[in-house]
């Protein structure tokens, strides 16, 4: 069984809305850029992708105040209103963690005295922890969404989006609800949040218009972004009766777990293999079937090489003439959020019938041996997949079809 996706929101490093999302993928313009969040100066890492709106508010607020703003343009695209309570209306959401306390680590791990970055952040996260409230920010959002059915926060680290829709297919397959409102919302361009990376060494130390090159034989690690992006998925059934229409079908998903290591991912990439087979499994389609797929690609070492591995376990011979590209390259990695703005730059594809581009791209790895797709490329989308892996092996696949492609 499959769901109509009849509405969508999103807000992130390419701008505010549907429309400059659409515009940033034709143009194949990316997000990232200098720090301006905090003060920067003499801090390790210069470059982020932010979400450079001056109407939405800083600190504990911005990940609420983005995800209402993407929820608000979603239910507008779907003609849905949200006023009314509605009981066969769920909500299943990625929701991102509280910034970590890690002034003292990382002052005896990186060797920073008194950064003016950390002293200022050290206050700012502690009112950030006192308003933080998982539940309440999950309530307020179902309220505007009229989503009185059931509620989920969905947290499977940076698979979390997609494991959100997942979660909504499977609600409306079973007849749990009518319309399920999913999606996710992260804002970690925060100094503590980013020295937690940097500890791990997993970010990229690179200039801002080539940081973030996933795949790439030179690349040296993740950009981390922020945004939200809301997707309204529905039964046929309800979306016919209502005269909707669907932007495009989620036909198919699969999770699986590794449980290889704390941080680490299979080396093989035997969990996002099984992931993948199984969105493909769900979507009952033959792997030859999909026109593109939108890689999960941190431009992390080792995940970029387990993921090309995995791609080619599943694709075998034929993945080299799969398109692939990392769209993290265009917005930095959203970290819990992730994979929820990757559904709609998915959703884009189908709509626009055209391929997001994997930007920096220029030295091809001999342990990724993929098509990789540097420039936007106007295209036959008629199914395609877009994976979400996460620290521990958390691996979640999703694959949408085109409306009446199916």
């Amino acid at each position: 069984m499959s769901c109509w996706i009849t509405g969508a929101g999103a807000i992130s490093p390419l701008g505010t809305g549907m429309a400059a999302h659409q515009a940033a993928v034709a143009a194949g313009r990316g997000g990232i850029g200098a720090i301006t969040a905090f003060p920067a100066q003499g801090f390790p890492i210069a470059c982020a992708g932010e979400v450079r709106d001056a109407t939405l508010p800083s600190g504990s607020a911005r990940p609420e105040a983005m995800a209402q703003r993407a929820l608000e343009e979603a239910l507008l695209s779907a003609g849905l209103d949200g006023a009314a309570p509605d009981p066969r209306r769920a909500l299943a959401f990625a929701i991102g963690k509280p910034t970590l306390e890690l002034v003292p680590l990382a002052r005896r791990s990186l060797g920073i005295a008194q950064p003016q970055a950390l002293a200022a952040a050290h206050p700012e996260m502690e009112r950030e922890r006192a308003h933080w409230d998982m539940p309440a920010l999950l309530d307020r959002l179902a309220a505007r969404a009229g989503a009185a059915g059931p509620r989920y926060a969905c947290y499977t680290a940076c698979a979390s989006g997609n494991d959100a829709l997942g979660l909504g297919l499977r609600l409306i397959e079973r007849g749990a609800a009518d319309v399920v409102i999913t999606g996710g919302t992260d804002a970690q361009v925060h100094p503590l949040s980013l020295l937690e990376f940097e500890l791990l060494s997993a970010l990229s130390h690179g200039p801002a218009d080539n940081a973030c090159r996933p795949f790439d034989r030179n690349r040296t690690g993740f950009v981390v972004g922020e945004g939200a992006a809301v997707v309204v998925l529905e039964s046929e059934a309800h979306a016919r009766r209502r005269g909707a229409s669907p932007r495009a079908v989620l036909s198919g998903y699969g999770s699986s777990m590794d449980a290889f290591g704390l941080t680490k991912c299979h080396p093989q990439g035997r969990g996002a293999a099984q992931a993948m087979r199984a969105a493909l499994a769900d979507a009952q389609l033959p792997a030859d079937a999909l026109d593109y797929l939108n890689a999960h690609g941190t431009a992390t070492v080792l995940n970029d090489q387990a993921e090309a591995a995995a791609i080619q376990q599943v694709w075998g011979a034929a993945a080299g003439r799969l398109p692939v590209s990392s769209t993290k390259a265009m917005t930095g990695h959203l970290l819990t959020a992730a994979s929820a703005l990757e559904a709609v730059l998915t959703l884009i594809a189908l709509e626009q019938q055209i391929l997001p581009p994997n930007l920096n791209f220029q030295n091809p790895d001999p342990d990724c041996r993929l098509h990789i797709i540097t420039e936007p490329r106007p295209a036959r989308v008629r199914a395609a997949m877009s994976n979400g892996f996460g620290f521990g092996g958390q691996n979640a696949s999703i694959i949408l079809t085109q409306a009446g492609a199916a």
